[in-house]
């Protein structure tokens, strides 16, 4: 992973360096153009033992395939250094280039090198090949599915794109007996996820020479094109992921099916997923000493009602995360191509900012409901309480002059009041996007 941000970084500062006008818009094509795939080696040392497993390697070949392995890294490190040592001594050609020359400069290494980059992977898989029985090729394609969930699953950049539900199986350690019931079922989300894999890295592949040709060119339209088709594959991963995740959690049974699903989805979407803080709020307000057993029922009573709003408010959130996600991906070169437009957007939004506010409001409000029950005494052991309490004394902030900002009472209406920043940290979680499954590529030791 360190090595994948340093490429990056390189890449970045040599544009940069080189006085090269490079928006949003461009950072958002070049993810998609390869140019961190071409200081990626396909086959990693770490590889070897996938070789071993799924092609059932005899012990006098594992050494041969290891020495394969070895010639591949070194002549992949010989040429990738090689190809960092020639951009860095472009800078004066890159200069002279001019803004739009100047991608056109720096593409030219890189296209050259990619090139010479499958030609090593193709020579690395024939090496191999000539070394296997006739039964080991027919495991080859078996080896190829295994190098895929390897190389490709962590590229996701949707939520729950990057989810590999065997492992979430291993996670909720699923019996065996269990597993195998639903074999039929998990063979079927394998063939399923290898193909959605395939049809995605083959959709990248196919639209990397587009996207460099549009970034030369600055032709967002073409740009944003390419981009949509591969903002398509990674949808429809997602969704089959999704799907996948509700047949196998019923193949699972009742015992085993819903801790199956609330990993999956918990994994798939973590900043939605995830236990509220007011759940523990309301074990500590039950623990408050001295309640009677009306107050207790209202308690529970409360809770229901808390947790039947935040289940369905999940809900939601991941539908709209569904939706604004994909959008995402394409924002800054749609919002490049219409810069100008009546009807531009002018700055990012935050699509997810209502629900967190609903959220937040229901939270506040439970709280009172609590402190209500127990009674204002023994509300003041409530976690939090104090620092509230706190809060309230404060004198109050006088505007600066000429300011038409009012004057904020802590106590009740600024943002530090019982409605503001201090009432909010006991359930506003991190505003963020879940990461892949995924983030993207994971392909570096």
């Amino acid at each position: 992973m360190n090595q994948i941000f340093t490429m990056r970084s390189f890449i970045a500062a040599l544009i940069f360096s080189a006085s090269v006008a490079t928006t949003a818009a461009h950072a958002q094509l070049g993810i998609q153009a390869g140019f961190v795939e071409a200081f990626q080696p396909d086959y990693l040392n770490r590889d070897i033992t996938i070789f071993i497993d799924f092609l059932a390697l005899e012990e006098w070949q594992e050494p041969t395939v290891e020495s394969l392995l070895h010639d591949y890294s070194g002549d992949f490190k010989v040429g990738v250094d090689g190809l960092r040592d020639q951009m860095k001594g472009m800078k004066d050609q890159i200069i002279s280039a001019g803004d739009k020359g100047a991608m056109g400069v720096i593409m030219g290494p890189i296209n050259k090198w990619s090139q010479e980059k499958a030609r090593l992977k193709q020579r690395f898989i024939d090496n191999i090949r000539s070394v296997l029985s006739d039964e080991q090729q027919q495991r080859w394609p078996q080896l190829e599915r295994a190098m895929r969930r390897e190389k490709e699953l962590p590229r996701g950049l949707l939520s729950g794109e990057s989810i590999d539900l065997r492992q979430i199986s291993r996670e909720c350690e699923v019996p065996p007996d269990v597993m195998l019931a639903a074999k039929e079922t998990l063979d079927q989300y394998e063939v399923g996820l290898d193909a959605a894999l395939l049809a995605r890295a083959n959709q990248m592949n196919i639209s990397q020479d587009p996207i460099k040709e549009s970034m030369v060119a600055q032709d967002f339209t073409r740009g944003l094109k390419e981009l949509e088709l591969i903002v398509a594959t990674r949808v429809a991963l997602r969704d089959l992921q999704e799907r996948s995740i509700e047949t196998i959690a019923t193949a699972y049974g009742t015992q085993w099916g819903p801790v199956f699903r609330t990993k999956a989805l918990s994994t798939a979407y973590p900043a939605v997923f995830r236990p509220s803080p007011m759940i523990p709020y309301f074990a500590a307000a039950r623990e408050l000493s001295g309640l009677s057993p009306e107050q207790l029922s209202q308690l529970n009573a409360l809770e229901v009602e808390y947790v039947t709003f935040y289940e369905g408010w999940r809900v939601q959130l991941a539908a709209l995360y569904r939706v604004e996600e994909p959008k995402k991906q394409t924002e800054e070169t749609r919002r490049r191509l219409n810069q100008g437009a009546a009807n531009a957007e002018k700055a990012p939004r935050d699509p997810y900012q209502a629900m967190h506010a609903e959220r937040d409001a229901m939270d506040s409000k439970t709280r009172e409901k609590i402190a209500a029950i127990v009674g204002p005494e023994l509300a003041l052991q409530l976690p939090g309480a104090a620092k509230i309490a706190s809060a309230a004394n404060r004198p109050m902030v006088a505007p600066k002059e000429g300011s038409n900002a009012p004057s904020l009472s802590p106590a009740t209406d600024g943002p530090r009041g019982r409605n503001g920043a201090d009432s909010k940290m006991l359930s506003r979680p991190e505003n963020g996007r879940s990461q892949p499954q995924s983030p993207p590529a994971k392909t570096i030791d």
